[in-house]
């Protein structure tokens, strides 16, 4: 049984040669059911000391998750610590999204997908991921869950917003697959996520398990699509959801092996018969966390983890419990919920994985710190980072002909921006907007809410909204609020005062709260290099070269009047 399946993994997206074949079979062989066990289940390390990973490389697992926003010592440390500890090379995995939350905290500052989709060049989306690639490589990284190539279809959906390549399916698809051939060609694995297609509901995985309502005829023409491309062009893994697609389980009638209000990560008709059997995909399919509530809010986990596997999910992404998962597994064999042969299956998958990267040839070795400077935060990157914050920053609007701005009539800005910046994990950076402004000339006033506004004191308001889409985070709003003050300060506003612009770096949707705002403008990511950049283009330097890769009025005709 192993050699019919070796032979089928021999060919696209793995392209095994004679060794790797060889490796994959005589490692395979050697397992022990514990040992089988352990390949497909791939926890979340946040403990990066010595005893913390003696854990799960005494139970053989097939890889680990680090955070890549953690120091380059402690991640290139604890990669050399587990990959010289361990008898088969490990999955090292992360999620370089590029997000200020996910990104490779000592590489190269970097916008995140809708900004690159807004440049409208897919050389851009290429260098994006070999960035990714190059960077995470040098940390001791061999694959990210990147990139996203959900649809942001509803402007309410915060969990995908600027984590995509927009609403456009030939620009996501263009964009999907540049990305996957620049991380390729710096030795990363490729994904796309989130199968099989988020979106559409305005809730997040984290919290319920979400849905695809689309009917199939639509899904065939819009994520069918992006995912078969990808698939042509030789992604070798996808992460599957924990969303539903109810119109194919309609469509299977009789032949449905799942019910419909089973996600991705524990649907049969979605994890093989739609995605292998009518897509064709023969790589490797990993959950999404196993410990998001769309996951566990489906039934007992003793059920679920045995599931997940049955239904075509190759490795479980971070159990909750090691020890715990791994007698799930066990008892999911002894019932019959799991066969072995589906085991198997997908230990060689897993197995196929490693041998694509060589990681039977190199061990996981790092590259040498003699080498950082070609690898992590290179100059090329930085290069790359600037071009793409230049070419991203979009002008929806400027129906008061605000821009641009000067400092001989515009020197005395009142500014808007909320005092601390938070992710769902976090604090993050104060932004740098107002020293760059203060810099070129300008008078830059920080607004304090509650606060009366003297029109004879200011030339010009800025309101400055900086909230990307993120996983966990339930308001993108405009968070007038926050702004302004309890209510009734909170309907405020700084153009019943002044002439004002508007900028989101962030969410591209913020238009539809504020229709009546005469200048508006879209940055779409936070980080320095797009700071400046949007900087350039107020005053002037560059041009507004972005292309809106969504709909910033959200259906509103009368926003762009």
């Amino acid at each position: 049984m192993t050699g019919h399946i070796l032979e089928k993994l021999a060919g696209h997206p793995f392209h095994l040669d004679d060794e790797g074949i060889a490796w994959v079979q005589s490692t395979f062989d050697a397992l022990s059911l514990h040992e089988k066990l352990g390949q497909i289940v791939l926890p979340l390390c946040r403990d990066l000391s010595a005893e913390s990973l003696s854990v799960p490389l005494s139970h053989h697992v097939g890889g680990v998750h680090r955070m890549p926003s953690r120091s380059e010592q402690e991640l290139r440390a604890s990669a050399e610590f587990l990959q010289s500890r361990t008898a088969i090379p490990l999955l090292m995995t992360c999620d370089i999204e590029f997000s200020e939350k996910s990104s490779v905290a000592a590489g190269t500052s970097y916008p995140n997908q809708m900004t690159i989709a807004a440049t409208g060049d897919p050389e851009q989306a290429r260098r994006m991921g070999a960035v990714a690639g190059s960077e995470g490589g040098y940390l001791g990284f061999n694959a990210s869950w990147t990139p996203v190539a959900d649809l942001a279809v509803n402007f309410r959906s915060n969990v995908v917003n600027t984590r995509s390549f927009g609403s456009d399916v030939p620009t996501v698809m263009a964009m999907t697959a540049a990305y996957q051939q620049g991380a390729r060609s710096a030795g990363f694995a490729s994904c796309v996520k989130h199968w099989p297609g988020d979106g559409l509901d305005d809730r997040d995985q984290h919290f319920a398990t979400t849905h695809n309502t689309m009917s199939m005829a639509e899904w065939r023409d819009t994520f069918g699509k992006i995912y078969a491309d990808t698939i042509a062009k030789g992604v070798q893994v996808v992460m599957a959801g924990h969303i539903t697609l109810p119109a194919y389980t309609a469509e299977l009638g009789a032949a449905a092996r799942s019910p419909a209000h089973m996600p991705a990560t524990l649907n049969f008709d979605l994890c093989t018969t739609l995605l292998r059997d009518e897509l064709g995909f023969n790589g490797l399919v990993v959950s999404d966390a196993s410990g998001m509530v769309g996951f566990n809010a489906r039934g007992a986990r003793r059920e679920l983890v045995p599931l997940c596997i049955a239904a075509g999910c190759d490795i479980l992404l971070f159990p909750d419990d090691l020890d715990e998962d791994l007698d799930h597994l066990k008892s999911g064999l002894q019932n019959g919920s799991l066969t072995q042969a589906r085991v198997d299956e997908a230990v060689l998958r897993v197995l196929a994985l490693k041998a694509s990267l060589k990681l039977h040839r190199t061990g996981g070795l790092l590259p040498s710190e003699a080498d950082r400077s070609r690898f992590l935060g290179a100059s090329e990157h930085a290069g790359w980072s600037n071009s793409a914050a230049e070419a991203g920053i979009t002008l929806v609007k400027d129906t008061q002909a605000l821009l641009p701005l000067d400092p001989g009539h515009h020197k005395r800005i009142l500014l808007a921006q909320l005092d601390s910046r938070m992710s769902p994990s976090g604090p993050l950076p104060q932004l740098q907007f107002a020293d760059l402004m203060r810099e070129r000339g300008f008078d830059v006033t920080l607004y304090k809410k509650g606060e009366e506004i003297d029109p004879a004191a200011h030339d010009i308001g800025i309101y400055l909204m900086a909230e990307e889409g993120v996983s966990a985070k339930e308001n993108l709003g405009p968070h007038w609020e926050d702004l302004h003050g309890l209510f009734p300060h909170s309907m405020d506003r700084l153009w019943d005062y002044l002439p004002t612009l508007y900028v989101s770096l962030g969410t591209p949707f913020l238009l539809y709260h504020m229709p009546e705002c005469k200048t508006f403008v879209n940055g779409y990511a936070a980080v320095p290099p797009v700071q400046k950049a949007l900087v350039a283009a107020l005053l002037g330097d560059i041009p507004f070269a972005g292309k809106s890769p969504v709909d910033p009025t959200c259906g509103l005709a009368e926003a762009l009047l």
